[in-house]
């Protein structure tokens, strides 16, 4: 089937979408104004994606991780419209319901002695104790504006599958 001219005019001006994960983001300077997040956001979220994945594949057993956010991962401010300190960092929660299907999720500020510590190992420990004690959800709002548990989702997709 032939596109039309006005098509190709119409379509000339959209930006490509970008995957993470099953998320599309477009990168569009209004986006990027209206607060989504930035190419470097999106190339942050592929190193974690990639770095989540070789961790999952050397510990077959393990489905939670729980590490710090990298660089640019979460420049969005996923805890408010404020800055975090220099030396708050954020603890993130990868959930895998199976392989190959994980899921981020921005979970807890911490703040560490100075900006260039890191978390330690014992405070992503205690982290990851309080993750798997509590109701293991992960709201989202999807394209309509409704929160939904994403986490429950995807383990409701994996039984069907």
């Amino acid at each position: 089937m032939a596109v039309s001219r006005t098509r190709k005019k119409k379509n000339r001006n959209r930006t490509a979408p970008v995957w993470e994960g099953r998320s599309v983001y477009a990168l569009s300077a209004e986006a990027a104004a209206a607060g989504g997040p930035s190419s470097r956001n999106v190339a942050a979220g592929h190193r974690a994606a990639e770095a989540d994945r070789v961790w999952f594949d050397r510990h077959p057993g393990a489905s939670v991780r729980v590490r710090q956010a990298l660089p640019g991962e979460y420049d969005h401010r996923p805890f408010g419209p404020g800055p975090l300190a220099p030396n708050e960092k954020i603890a993130v929660v990868v959930v895998q319901a199976a392989p190959g299907r994980r899921t981020r999720i921005p979970y807890q500020v911490v703040t560490t002695p100075t900006a260039a510590a890191t978390i330690s190992p014992q405070q992503l420990e205690e982290i990851q104790t309080e993750w798997e004690s509590s109701d293991q959800t992960a709201p989202m709002t999807n394209q309509s504006g409704q929160v939904i548990d994403a986490l429950g989702l995807m383990r409701a997709l994996q039984t069907r599958s």
